[in-house]
């Protein structure tokens, strides 16, 4: 048995010890988890953004070439490198790297808002949501590319706070403005990271002594990171030859018509989903967590440093983008989760005890449901064929096409078209652009009708979905044009009249 003497000359474990013995087998467990994730088949948006990487070029009819997509160029940047190879899987293994930065950055910035205790929570929050099928967090999605930049963007703003050098304050608030700035080039409403390097800044300088000298720096440096991202956009706009303002219109102003278009067409749709969303953000305990910090700061008004002050806000800044969305999918949730990381951090600071004993036990939630739905999701996908419908559809489409074949899929569901590796002759693959630049059909007939009508059509949606079709025009003109030869998952296959094709077996569901 150690005597106390000798135990009171052993050296106490250091922090950074302490942090590696959590971190290192918290990331080996989510590479791990998130390597499950890479062999499912790709979903919607993934195979979609997939598809317009790999024919990306110049000099096409929209920004990124023959395909409309109103996602900014950084994404379609990653899903581009992940296009290099012919193995679609591989956008789900560039997503690892991401989904660790995540972490690691979750970890810092609860260090610095909550000491170790903080840390350590954050960064378990932090691994909990990015591998949390409920939040759709298994998918490559913008969403998640994003709030990995966020995140870090967040962490390195707290670090320029907390710095002990001017040049250091400097360099760490740039890299803030860099990150932060980039995040909006993956999804245009992440902005919490230039948020947040902002308020420190403007609420910096409203205080007193150091936190005012802080600020200034924390502003200018923050500012001149944030103008490279800028100046690259701009210059790869002029490479291309797009026109800045078109390319807002793009990326910005088409969101706020397809938000009409979506309302005004399928306000049922709408409201299920936007009910899912608040389902799957509660049991999945990423809105436990969002309530949590509200009840703390009623406790603690007036009494949080500057960086804590700022949590809140960021959170309905989050929460109304999310609102603004207006499609309400499962990914959107994601843009509370670096907001929710930091709020889990500054929780365990909080002088209520019962603040962190409320948190810890959202934390667990968070974890609980992260491991239920990594290990329901699998089953389903091992067990339920149907699920993975359009994986199968698109499978069996490489198998029965000629090599010049293309396709149309109705509404929406590129990941189909992706799966078959055939292209579409009509630009719009996803239902919310064609609703929205489309609404009449009128380009859909006339592509339908002319020499360069898909080979293929699938209908995943009814033709008339949302009304689009009461005239029963493009009905009409399907079944003159095409005849059905297969049904899969029960969905019809339809081929043009004038092409024979020896087709594969289809597959069960």
């Amino acid at each position: 048995m150690t005597s106390p003497a000798v135990r009171d000359r052993e050296p106490a474990p250091s922090p950074g010890s302490s942090a590696r013995r959590l971190l290192v087998p918290l990331c080996l467990v989510v590479v791990l988890v998130r390597g499950t994730y890479v062999l499912r088949p790709l979903r919607n948006d993934e195979g979609g953004y997939l598809l317009i990487a790999r024919q990306w070029h110049t000099g096409g009819e929209f920004m990124y070439g023959d395909y409309f997509v109103d996602r900014p160029p950084l994404l379609m940047l990653i899903f581009r490198i992940a296009s290099l190879t012919e193995w679609d899987q591989a956008i789900r293994v560039l997503a690892i790297p991401f989904v660790v930065v995540f972490v690691l950055a979750g970890w810092r910035a609860g260090t610095l808002l909550g000491g170790p205790t903080g840390g350590r929570w954050a960064a378990v929050v932090a691994a909990g949501i990015m591998c949390s099928p409920g939040l759709a967090a298994e998918q490559a999605d913008g969403e998640l590319f994003g709030a990995a930049l966020v995140m870090a963007a967040m962490a390195a703003a707290l670090s320029a706070w907390h710095a002990d050098s001017r040049m250091r304050r400097f360099g760490w608030a740039a890299v803030a403005g860099a990150v932060g700035a980039a995040a909006p080039l993956i999804k245009q409403s992440l902005l919490e990271g230039l948020l947040l390097l902002a308020g420190l800044a403007i609420l910096g300088r409203w205080s007193r002594g150091a936190a005012r000298r802080h600020a200034l720096v924390v502003g200018v440096a923050g500012f001149l990171g944030a103008l490279l991202p800028c100046v690259l956009v701009l210059l790869w706009l002029a490479a291309a030859q797009i026109a800045p303002g078109e390319a807002w219109h793009d990326l910005v102003g088409s969101r706020g018509v397809a938000f009409d278009v979506l309302w005004s067409t399928g306000p049922d749709d709408n409201i299920r989903r936007g009910g899912q969303l608040l389902v799957l953000g509660t049991i999945t305990g990423l809105l436990p967590v969002v309530v949590a910090w509200f009840l703390a700061v009623r406790r603690g008004r007036g009494r949080a440093p500057v960086e804590a002050k700022l949590i809140t806000p960021l959170l309905v800044f989050g929460i109304i983008g999310i609102a603004s969305g207006g499609a309400y999918w499962p990914p959107y949730l994601l843009q509370l989760a670096p907001a929710a990381v930091l709020a889990v951090g500054a929780a365990m600071a909080h002088p209520a005890p019962v603040t962190g004993a409320r948190m810890r036990g959202c934390v667990r939630m968070v974890a609980v449901a992260a491991i239920v739905g990594t290990v329901a999701s699998g089953v389903v996908h091992a067990t339920v064929p149907s699920a993975w419908y359009t994986q199968r559809i698109g499978e069996w489409l490489a198998d029965s096409k000629a090599a010049t074949d293309t396709g149309f899929v109705v509404y929406g569901v590129p990941s189909i078209l992706e799966a078959a590796d055939m292209p579409s002759t009509y630009p719009h693959v996803w239902s919310a652009a064609m609703r929205t630049l489309d609404p009449g059909q009128t380009r859909l007939r006339a592509t339908l009708a002319g020499p360069t009508a898909p080979t293929w059509i699938v209908q995943v949606n009814g033709f008339n979905a949302w009304g689009i079709d009461d005239r029963s025009r493009l009905r009409d003109l399907v079944r003159q044009r095409y005849r059905v030869v297969t049904e899969i998952c029960g969905h019809p296959i339809w081929v043009r009249r004038d092409v024979t094709r020896e087709l594969a077996a289809p597959p069960s569901c």
